[in-house]
């Protein structure tokens, strides 16, 4: 039947639906799943795979269809399997059987029984004389099984039927009387399944047992001493572990703890002494079916579970031969089906998750077929959230931290890796956890590379790499770009948007290094290596060297040096290295001092240049933003200079419009300029003393993004060695700087004399 005519199925049992409900009792089965004629085996009728809405579980199956319930909702659905047309049942709580069309309503101590094959009325089914002690067990047929706890002795096991209009109550025979009911189960209409502890022959184990339900006696009975029912503790909560059992007219099959703990499966003949052992290895309870002369188990709940376990396929194994054939990728629950079949509810990564027929091949191996889909697949998915999309871009500078976030259908582990395409640098984020399906899981990036450093502006691509908690189906792959854009920050040499640290080494090389600074100051953990990029050699050359920040036409910041003859040479900043140098003036020998940093002093969004000469006064040159003359002509703007040893341009440091100056004198004290942002300063302010103990104090810029000027200082700190420290900006002119925070010391610090700026 096509898929056509079958939603016309569906759409009557809806209307029929309607009516029942509005009523208000369920008097008959809905005409429109009642089937016509004779009834036959599920196999040979079944036309169309059936939709099993996702979530959906087996409450019982028969010949024409089967129940399920939607646990989200508590819905109840019985579906045919001949056209696949479902009809939702009127509110209630329904339980179905195995190998049987039969369901029933529970109210109560009563049970309202409906053949869902031939829509008759249905039988009634009051259990209350049982007493209050009475526990439903299941559906054999028309039978309900109900479990009674005897005062001062056992369990017993009850069979209540209404033939000919009467309740008729039998009661199983040949049980102990301290009988311990672990599970009780009906596989067919006829047959019923017992775990249970007794005491036979003055010996107190545990049995299976197999009971007729037309004479409610048991036919066969084995002692099982090694079977459990154990409740295992795990960190703030606790399960019960119970041994499974299945059983045919000729065999027995149930699971054991081993002298490991391990379990094994052990499958006997009725009234044998000799067993077939199958050690399993695994201390996981597994769910066990005989299926003719095949035995299958796996371990349910794969499909959410946290953790890969190689027991969650659903194997079968030749009792004859030993083979083994995987049937299902995982399992849910497992039911008997007429003719020696199983039905599964599962999933394979081949036909997604529903409900599969298990029943022997034409050369006898066992093979699955699906009949019943839920839509969904076995296999680890994702889809972007439209409340958290996929970036495309992002400016670092501006403080924007990328996410990568999925809607992953399976718990997961998953890993992002971004890699920047010009340098290869890479991003690797934390292994991130999705617990729960359906949940919204992701990483953000804060915009540092996996050494630390931060990350350089342009292309990216980046990758997901997804695992499957339960180790089901292949790794989950995604992948796409970034392009990282922001504007340059004036100590910036790598093109990050992030102040960079200069180092110029005193080894006779003359070698120039550029430090991230980020990754030399705040990210200060141990492990990470400090790789510098080698700018050039022969930089000791010059005798003065400043950076001072963008001075020509390119976004970049530039370096400028002093020749020990006076002339002054620009570098030209390209986001990794410089240009070559570019003559810019001469007689520059009268001043001792070059002042850069973050030095934009006259609010006009260009770099400025401080110099001081020998005999205390200040000068301004004025930026032009020309590479070819960077500097107005010089401006006197004070004097008296000549009292501090250091004198560095540090950005703003107190909110106001252009960068401040600090300067420490010969006694170690540190004094704030703040700027008028005209070029010129207010009257000095005091902000701290001790500060002789360092050769270097460089306004290297924001290290740590939090928008407010840092500082840098080089010096002897308790030992022998130049060190790094710290001084995170606050904000506040009264206290610009935090506490010195000691720092990791890069090479060449400590071997070699050497200049930072």
């Amino acid at each position: 039947m096509s898929r056509a005519h079958a939603s016309r199925h569906r759409i009557a049992a809806a209307a029929t639906l309607v009516a029942a409900v509005t009523v208000g009792t369920l008097t008959a089965v809905p005409a429109a799943v009642a089937t016509t004629g004779a009834v036959t085996a599920a196999g040979d009728t079944q036309q169309v795979t059936a939709e099993l809405p996702p979530g959906s579980r087996i409450r019982g199956n028969g010949t024409s269809g089967f129940l399920t319930r939607l646990p989200s909702d508590g819905t109840f659905r019985w579906t045919r399997y001949e056209d696949g047309a479902t009809t939702v049942l009127p509110t209630g709580d329904y339980q179905g059987g195995q190998q049987t069309d039969m369901i029933a309503k529970r109210e109560g101590a009563t049970y309202k029984l409906y053949d869902m094959a031939t829509g008759a009325d249905p039988v009634v089914i009051d259990t209350a004389f049982l007493g209050t002690s009475a526990e439903f067990v299941g559906l054999a047929g028309a039978t309900v099984v109900m479990k009674v706890t005897d005062a001062g002795e056992g369990t017993s096991l009850h069979l209540v039927g209404k033939p000919a209009g009467t309740v008729v109550d039998r009661r199983v025979n040949g049980l102990p009387r301290d009988t311990v009911i672990h599970h009780a189960f009906a596989d067919s209409p006829g047959t019923l399944n017992l775990f249970y502890t007794g005491t036979v022959g003055g010996v107190s184990a545990k049995h299976v047992a197999r009971v007729d339900v037309a004479t409610a006696a048991i036919t066969e009975d084995r002692a099982v001493p090694k079977a459990y029912d154990e409740v295992l503790a795990g960190p703030g909560y606790t399960w019960r572990a119970l041994s499974s059992v299945s059983t045919t007219a000729t065999h027995v099959a149930w699971t054991e703890k081993s002298s490991t703990g391990t379990v094994d499966l052990v499958v006997a003949r009725w009234g044998e002494a000799a067993v077939q052992r199958i050690p399993l290895g695994t201390k996981t309870p597994l769910t066990v079916r005989l299926l003719g002369d095949w035995v299958m188990y796996a371990v349910t709940g794969g499909a959410a579970a946290l953790t890969p376990d190689p027991y969650y396929a659903l194997t079968a194994q030749s009792l004859t031969s030993g083979r083994t054939v995987k049937l299902l990728d995982h399992v849910i629950s497992s039911r008997s089906e007429p003719g020696g079949a199983a039905l599964v509810q599962g999933g394979s990564i081949a036909q997604g998750d529903g409900l599969f027929r298990i029943a022997p091949g034409e050369d006898g191996t066992p093979a699955a077929t699906q009949v019943a889909s839920t839509g969904e697949t076995v296999v680890l998915g994702a889809k972007e959230h439209a409340t958290a999309p996929l970036p495309t871009a992002a400016d670092l500078a501006r403080g924007d931290e990328p996410g990568f976030f999925w809607e992953f259908s399976k718990p997961n582990r998953f890993r992002v890796v971004l890699t920047h395409t010009a340098s290869g640098k890479r991003w690797t984020s934390d292994l991130g956890f999705t617990e729960r399906d359906g949940s919204l899981s992701g990483v953000r990036w804060t915009g540092m590379f996996d050494d630390h450093s931060a990350a350089s502006n342009g292309d990216y691509t980046w990758k997901m790499t997804a695992r499957p908690s339960n180790g089901i189906g292949p790794d989950l792959v995604r992948t796409g770009t970034l392009k990282v854009t922001g504007k340059p920050a004036p100590h910036d040499f790598s093109d990050s948007g992030l102040a960079d640290l200069l180092v110029l080494d005193g080894s006779g090389s003359g070698r120039l290094l550029n430090y991230d600074a980020r990754q030399s100051l705040y990210e200060t953990r141990w492990g990470y290596k400090r790789t510098p990029t080698v700018i050039g050699q022969g930089w000791n050359i010059y005798d003065r060297l400043a950076a001072p920040g963008n001075l020509d036409a390119s976004p970049y910041a530039d370096v400028i040096g002093r020749d020990r003859v006076g002339d002054l040479w620009l570098y030209s900043g390209t986001g990794h290295a410089f240009a070559p140098r570019t003559k810019i003036g001469g007689g520059w020998q009268t001043y001792d001092k070059l002042v850069g940093g973050s030095s934009d002093l006259t609010n006009d969004g260009r770099s400025d240049l401080l110099a001081a000469d020998k005999a205390g006064d200040l000068w301004l040159y004025k930026g032009t933003g020309k590479g070819t003359a960077p500097f107005a002509a010089r401006k006197k703007i004070g004097g008296g200079w000549g009292i501090y040893n250091q004198i560095s341009a540090v950005g703003n440091l107190a909110g106001g419009p252009a960068g401040d100056l600090v300067a420490r004198d010969r006694a170690g004290v540190l004094w704030l300029y703040l700027g008028k942002g005209d070029g010129t300063f207010a009257p000095r302010t005091r902000i701290g003393t001790g500060w002789d103990r360092y050769t270097d104090l460089v306004g290297v810029g924001d290290v740590n993004r939090d928008g407010r000027p840092d500082l840098v200082a080089q010096g002897v700190m308790g030992g022998n060695f130049e060190t790094l420290s710290y001084y995170v900006g606050t904000g506040d002119w009264r206290a610009p700087f935090s506490s010195r925070r000691e720092v990791y010391s890069p090479e060449p610090l400590g071997t070699y004399p050497t200049t930072l700026f």
